[in-house]
């Protein structure tokens, strides 16, 4: 096809195809001799027709191959091999002593092109940075570095990998202990002990909240549903019970990582026995690190989706959503991590 030119003479109702150039079949794009230092394709017809570098890749891109060395032309760049799995990586930005941590891991799938990670255990008032890692078996790509992030939430949460519970309705925070460990010992000539310390450092302390449905919470309804707050309440008590590593995040920046303990329930009032107060303990086992959140089950994976271009260039999303990955349980994910646990040192020393 020429652009200009028809079949025979016979104008544009001899065209094979429904507009004068089949771009909806391009799948090839083959570039002659020269010096080239990028190349740019886009659906996105704003995009001003001068010689001017994109600055970033976007949902519309089709390819930017900026030959470095390579021919990869996506989003991420693999250093030539086959991606096999993604890692996202979180730092504060600006701090220098602030290292790349790992928060996301998960297997590359070709049949989606993007990729939604929900980053949870992150401090209140702070500007964060992430950065996507393509590894092709336990080689590295290059990191691409995202736009700074900076965080701001209301209130007090305590979530995990699948869960996120606001505890902003009565709430009551215990007094917070710092336990530490240590020895005494009374010499038999001496007047005084000799007191040892060890390494323990660690927080404990009680929490109550009244947990409520949206609906209630956020005064959707006047009425009270003894059911579905039963329910909610319910689900919240199985969180807490569930043996499993949990967050707990304070408007004043301060982030827990600790276990949950003796959850008992408490209503409201006598008259008012529909809703009840949760109340625990909790206990700190860690810090908010690698080797916590691998141990702890609490490296996120991401869901799947899909998007497509109409014929105008729009984006058409698919609204099947994949989520299986997100949910695989701690044994298989804490495999995977420990199988890339290099890699994570290496980009430490890298950056």
């Amino acid at each position: 096809m020429i652009i200009g030119m028809d079949y025979y003479g016979y104008g544009f109702d001899s065209q094979y195809y429904d507009t004068p150039l089949p771009t909806a079949e391009l799948d090839e794009v083959i570039i002659g001799a020269g010096m080239y230092d990028e190349m740019y394709v886009s659906v996105d017809t704003t995009i001003p027709d001068d010689q001017t570098k994109p600055s970033e890749w976007n949902l519309k891109t089709i390819m930017d191959a900026k030959f470095n060395n390579s021919l990869e032309a996506g989003s991420i760049d693999g250093s030539g091999q086959t991606v096999t799995t993604i890692q996202c990586y979180r730092r504060e930005y600006q701090t220098p002593s602030s290292d790349w941590q790992l928060v996301a891991q998960f297997d590359y799938d070709d049949n989606y092109n993007v990729y939604t990670v929900i980053d949870r255990f992150i401090e209140n008032h702070k500007t964060y940075e992430y950065a996507v890692v393509p590894l092709a078996q336990k080689v590295m790509g290059d990191m691409l570095v995202g736009k700074p992030v900076y965080s701001k939430f209301d209130g007090m949460f305590i979530s995990d990998l699948e869960h996120n519970y606001s505890m902003n309705i009565d709430f009551q925070f215990s007094d917070l202990t710092y336990n530490t460990n240590m020895s005494k010992s009374v010499p038999l000539n001496g007047q005084f002990p000799i007191v040892t310390f060890g390494n323990a450092e660690y927080r404990t302390g009680t929490a109550t909240f009244l947990p409520l449905t949206p609906q209630q919470e956020f005064g959707y309804t006047s009425e009270i549903n003894a059911h579905d707050e039963f329910i909610n309440r319910q689900n919240v008590i199985n969180f807490l019970n569930n043996g499993q590593a949990k967050v707990m995040r304070r408007e004043d920046g301060d982030i827990m990582v600790v276990a949950t303990t003796n959850v008992k329930t408490t209503a409201k009032s006598e008259s008012l026995d529909s809703i009840s107060t949760v109340t625990f303990d909790f206990v700190e086992i860690g810090k908010m690190d690698f080797n916590t959140m691998t141990k702890g089950g609490l490296i996120a994976s991401a869901g799947k989706s899909v998007y497509t271009y109409d014929e105008n260039g729009d984006i058409k999303w698919n609204q099947e959503r994949n989520n299986d990955d997100a949910r695989k349980d701690n044994s298989t994910i804490q495999q995977r991590i420990q199988r890339y646990r290099n890699s994570f040192d290496e980009v430490n020393v890298a950056i």
